[in-house]
């Protein structure tokens, strides 16, 4: 019976540590004017059941958010609570730890029910923490997006319909798709 609980526990942490999870955030809110509004985003942001705490910099418009080991989290959530405050998205940076994942121009990364599609990066195994930016529409500053849409040349992107991502077999039952960058 130890050697089934033993095999078990080493399985659920192989399982675990071959997977990338996000470990944190920076986000930037567009139209903040006081305290005041950065304090409606901040407990909006508290509310999510994965964040474990949140850091604000009135200077930067900036949130920086640290997540619960364990927990998906959810990308679309976030925005949806910085805009349910009255704001947008300007800027959405993820930091994942990366075991060894491959990513390639173009391709995918699953990070829970979320996948991610990655434009514009170099082929290339990560090791370690990562940034990763989401570019999609909602997650950037009208001009920045102007910026990415002249340049990144994938169809799902230009559409902006994440249907039109064409998902790897494996992957292909999953919720959302994001558009991401390496920093």
């Amino acid at each position: 019976m130890k050697k089934l609980i033993l095999v078990c526990v080493v399985w659920v942490f192989g399982v675990l540590a071959g997977e990338a999870q996000i470990q944190s955030a920076n986000l930037q809110a567009s139209g903040l004017t006081c305290a005041l509004c950065a304090k409606s985003i901040f407990t909006n942001l508290s509310a999510l059941s994965f964040v474990e705490s949140v850091d604000t910099d009135l200077n930067a418009s900036a949130f920086e958010l640290k997540f619960k080991p364990g927990l998906e989290v959810d990308p679309e959530a976030l925005r949806k609570k910085v805009e349910d405050a009255g704001f947008s998205v300007s800027k959405l940076v993820l930091r994942f730890l990366a075991n060894k994942q491959k990513i390639d121009n173009n391709g995918f990364l699953s990070i829970g029910k979320f996948n991610y599609h990655f434009v514009q990066v170099k082929d290339a195994v990560y090791n370690g923490e990562i940034n990763i930016q989401i570019i999609d529409k909602e997650y950037l500053a009208a001009k920045d997006y102007k910026k990415k849409i002249s340049v990144v040349k994938v169809e799902c992107y230009q559409t902006a319909q994440q249907e039109d991502c064409k998902l790897p077999k494996p992957l292909e039952s999953s919720n959302h798709v994001f558009h991401a960058t390496i920093l």
